[in-house]
């Protein structure tokens, strides 16, 4: 019976393509908690730099003009755009590229030819199509961005922020394993909002925040914008990770799943071979009955 080898065969190969794909499952949840982890740590490193700094801002007006630079900053305008550093993460580059696409759209700017530091080493392949010019690609050496890194990416960033560059970051921002969307948002300047003044009942001074910290406000100030970007690229990792994940898990369910028809489609033929044979049987004992 050809069929049922065939079914066999087929079933085999699922069980090695499961045993793989299940592997790398694994694998990318394993190093997934370890960068959502890593962002936690960010995140609140940079929730008490942004609160010391707008303690600074509530005690004195001034340190915000200091922020914002407005007689500075906006004669032209940059953009930040995170691509994955591998595939099997679905449409993950694709929309980040729409977003970039839509932003250009948006304020009229060329996309082709605007200022642009694409991070990721699969940046150069979705934009192959373009004729790109004024453009920095910036790849981390494994699947995500070391500290040092992050800090070559700061330092190429920060070159047109003091350039009087408007940056503009479009990257995928990290909510749950389950839930990430594209971030289209303006890095520096900072707005009004992004450092609220402190209420009357926080109006002490944070424990993190001593007198001396008046005159490092540059040097504040620069190590914000520096754990906020590298908080940008930690959370784009987590969401491709977890794209890559969820693309795996569902890899996972459908191997099984067809692994489970084919295993029925089996049973169904060795049945059927079993009742054929039996009715042969039966039949050629009739047939010798008779001839007796």
């Amino acid at each position: 019976m050809p069929e049922v080898y065939e079914l066999k065969s087929r079933i085999e190969g699922l069980k090695s393509i499961h045993n793989i794909t299940y592997a790398m499952q694994i694998v990318t949840i394993s190093r997934l908690k370890r960068i959502i982890s890593g962002l936690a740590r960010i995140t609140d490193a940079t929730d008490e730099v942004s609160s010391a700094l707008r303690y600074l801002v509530t005690e004195d007006e001034s340190f915000y003009n200091r922020l914002v630079q407005p007689e500075f900053v906006g004669s032209h305008d940059v953009l930040v755009v995170v691509f994955s550093n591998r595939g099997f993460c679905g449409s993950y580059n694709q929309d980040i590229l729409n977003a970039a696409l839509a932003l250009c759209k948006s304020k009229g700017l060329d996309f082709s030819s605007v200022p642009k530091v694409c991070l990721g080493k699969k940046a150069k392949d979705v934009l192959k199509r373009y004729s790109l010019t004024n453009t920095t690609f910036e790849a981390s050496e494994k699947d995500i961005f070391s500290e040092s890194e992050s800090r070559g990416v700061f330092n190429v960033v920060q070159q047109y922020v003091k350039s009087g560059a408007r940056v503009h970051l479009v990257y995928f921002g990290f909510k749950s394993i389950v839930t990430q969307r594209v971030v289209v948002e303006e890095f520096f300047p900072p707005s009004r909002e992004e450092f609220p003044p402190y209420s009357e009942l926080k109006l002490s001074v944070p424990h993190f925040v001593e007198q001396p910290a008046l005159f490092t406000f540059e040097a504040l100030f620069q190590q914000y914008y520096y754990l906020k970007m590298l908080k940008v690229i930690r959370s784009a990792a987590s969401s491709e990770f977890s794209q890559r994940f969820l693309l795996m898990k569902s890899a996972v369910d459908n191997v099984k799943s067809l692994t489970e028809e084919l295993l029925i489609e089996l049973n169904k033929q060795r049945q059927a071979g079993i009742t054929q044979e039996v009715s042969e049987i039966i039949s050629t004992f009739k047939a010798l009955s008779k001839e007796r």
